[in-house]
């Protein structure tokens, strides 16, 4: 299995992807003073240069690699027309640069996409210097309980769960889910140190849900037929009209991004 490429999400990935301003702002107060005093930082799946860019406005010395030539321009169209900092059309496994050449490394819930996930931290570690250190977070961030449910979720997220499952859909584990895989494969090489959690507050509805699902915008959903998908989606509507659910009505969720700092010894 290769390294998941989103070329096909070039398009719509800022529109889907974007951090409320707030969560934004809560994002660079964490991880600026990491990268401060580690410098250059290069960013692996750097994308449409979602977090990139604004880290570049708050003054960090970056770079950029991705295995998505579309993303890459997409990112240079996000900086007005020109590549702000340097960037690299490449494969997170395969660095085309030099050894201890940056300060820090930054993925951004990444390596969950890449299979062959130790090859892409060993190489993070061949090109950082020492005391240098990967940040990485990962997906699945934790629910915030709110007065709607015990878990923050929305009314539909258990039912649409099962009713995936019953489709044999399910999300396919790639690379690596969480921060104990990389802390224990870099054992005595690395020092991990969990960041502040960034709080992450949005209103969602059903009708935007099943866009999404039967758009098959979200890469969990991308190995699967289209057919397969829009079977999900007639089911989870067939259910919502039984229980006249409104496809409009906003739910707010709350979330966490869980960071962690790979601190090389």
């Amino acid at each position: 299995m290769e390294s998941v490429s989103f070329n096909r999400a070039a398009e719509y990935y800022d529109a889907t992807r974007a951090l409320p301003d707030a969560a934004m702002a809560d994002l660079l107060d964490v991880l600026v003073p990491e990268l401060a005093g580690r410098q250059p930082c290069l960013e692996v799946g750097v994308g449409t240069g979602r977090i990139a860019l604004p880290l570049r406005g708050r003054g960090i010395v970056m770079a950029g690699l991705d295995i998505a030539e579309a993303m890459l321009r997409r990112l240079i169209g996000n900086a007005d027309g020109a590549a702000c900092f340097p960037l690299v059309l490449a494969d997170g496994t395969r660095l085309p640069l030099a050894d201890r050449c940056f300060g820090s490394v930054l993925a951004v819930h990444v390596l969950h996409l890449i299979p062959a996930w130790r090859d892409a931290v060993e190489e993070a570690v061949r090109v950082l210097a020492p005391a240098g250190a990967l940040i990485a977070s990962f997906p699945g961030g934790r629910a915030v309980p709110r007065r709607r449910g015990p878990t923050g979720a929305t009314p539909w997220a258990a039912v649409l769960q099962q009713a995936a499952l019953r489709h044999g859909i399910t999300r396919i584990d790639r690379g690596a889910r969480n921060p104990a895989d990389v802390a224990d494969y870099l054992a005595g090489r690395a020092t991990p140190r969990q960041l502040p959690a960034v709080r992450v507050t949005e209103l969602r509805t059903l009708g935007q849900t099943l866009h999404h699902l039967e758009g098959q915008v979200y890469s969990w959903t991308w190995p699967y037929p289209r057919e397969q998908v829009l079977g999900l989606g007639t089911e989870i509507r067939t259910w919502a009209a039984q229980e006249g659910l409104s496809l409009t009505e906003q739910y707010p969720v709350e979330s966490t991004l869980d960071w962690w700092a790979f601190e090389l010894a």
